[in-house]
């Protein structure tokens, strides 16, 4: 049997960064169902990263997490990266990024100087865990681990051998996630950007702006993936969404312009009066949904203002989940009140943000909490 002082389980963004913070006295052990650690990481921001966000604040996120980031907050992630040896630059919107522009940097960073003192177990899952003194873990490989302090890092969905241990967990649901729809006619491929998409959910409305992208039988793009959050806490994805496609307009301004449109040019016909506003697909779908009714730009106002879409399920393309161990089931240092020395962090905690960043810095700031308090308790 191996023996450790410390294991984490899952070699992502928050179990990466605990290795690196914890102290280089500890034994310490990674376990990673995957054949490559933070494969995850690279996926974020298209392949670029968004490690974090300049605005964070707990508006973009289900839970108040705001005593957390009073502990490690931005300014705390950036100086531990730049300490790392990262380089990171913000954009307009207080995106940050590696200034690499390329996720491999955030992860080569945190596997270089973790590389000689961590043991790292690769395309290993546990069988079971049970505590005695210590916690002893069998790896479906039969390979038999033990450890005085035990860490969650997993992920989302994946705490099933936990359950004896901490029974505190709220269902998994995917979030940030393609929605399906009925078929989007002449739609596939077409993205438009500028919208306004809401969505209404117990009498509360949210509002998200972007780009929103088409595919035959489902939608996607930043503002979809951050309605979907919303439906994910709730657990219930057949809602409706309406889309402004001009929402810098009022519906009285757009009937005028369409008006002078047909009062400027006797060239124009029921098949080309909105040739010039809309990608010449989403035209076409506009006027379908008019019966060809150009005559009344009411009409065909109030549909450009208000079109109505029905999501009925999501895709497999989440990028994070909503759900699992329950806040108020932790202590303020993340360690389970039901099991002593079970720490819980990053995804696999009921906190889940929008996009923009928010998730990974939610997975620094519990991976920095977990490996201060090891560290201080043990005096190293």
């Amino acid at each position: 049997m191996n023996k450790y002082d410390i294991i984490i389980v899952g070699a992502g963004a928050s179990g990466l960064y605990c290795a690196n913070l914890l102290s280089k006295k500890y034994k310490i052990a990674l376990i990673e169902k995957d054949n490559k650690i933070g494969k995850k990481i690279l996926a974020t921001g298209n392949g670029r990263c968004n490690l974090s966000n300049l605005n964070i604040n707990s508006h973009f996120y289900n839970n108040n997490i705001d005593k957390y980031m009073k502990i490690h907050s931005i300014n705390e992630t950036l100086k531990v990266f730049e300490k790392l040896g990262l380089k990171t630059y913000s954009d307009n919107e207080g995106r940050i990024y590696p200034l690499s522009n390329s996720a491999n940097s955030v992860l080569d960073i945190l596997r270089l100087n973790i590389g000689n003192y961590v043991d790292i177990y690769l395309e290993s899952t546990i069988s079971n865990i049970y505590k005695e003194e210590q916690f002893i873990i069998t790896l479906h490989s039969n390979e038999k681990l033990s450890t005085k302090y035990l860490i969650y890092a997993c992920g989302g969905n994946s705490l099933q051998e936990t359950q004896e241990l901490h029974s505190s967990i709220k269902p998994f649901q995917k979030s940030l996630v393609s929605l399906q729809t009925d078929t989007n006619k002449y739609l596939n491929g077409v993205r438009v950007d500028n919208v306004c998409a809401k969505l209404n959910i117990d009498n509360k409305t949210y509002c998200e702006y972007g780009e929103i992208l088409f595919k035959e039988n489902a939608i996607s793009g930043i503002l979809i993936f951050n309605l979907s959050a919303y439906m994910a806490r709730i657990g219930n994805y057949k809602q409706k969404i309406v889309i402004d496609f001009l929402p810098n307009f009022s519906e009285i301004e757009l009937k005028k312009i369409l008006e002078q449109r047909q009062k400027n040019n006797n060239k124009l016909t029921d098949s080309n009066l909105l040739t010039g506003i809309f990608h010449p697909a989403l035209c076409r779908n506009l006027l379908e949904k008019a019966n060809f009714d150009t005559k009344n730009c009411k009409k065909m106002a109030k549909i450009i203002k208000n079109y109505d879409i029905f999501t009925k399920n999501v895709l497999n393309n989440n990028q994070v989940y909503s759900g699992g161990i329950k806040l108020e089931s932790l202590t303020n240092n993340l360690e389970s009140t039901q099991t002593t020395n079970l720490f819980f962090m990053g995804e696999c905690v009921d906190v889940d943000g929008l996009c923009g960043g928010y998730n990974l810095q939610w997975a620094w700031t519990s991976g920095y909490i977990v490996a201060k308090y090891l560290n201080e308790k043990s005096g190293l």
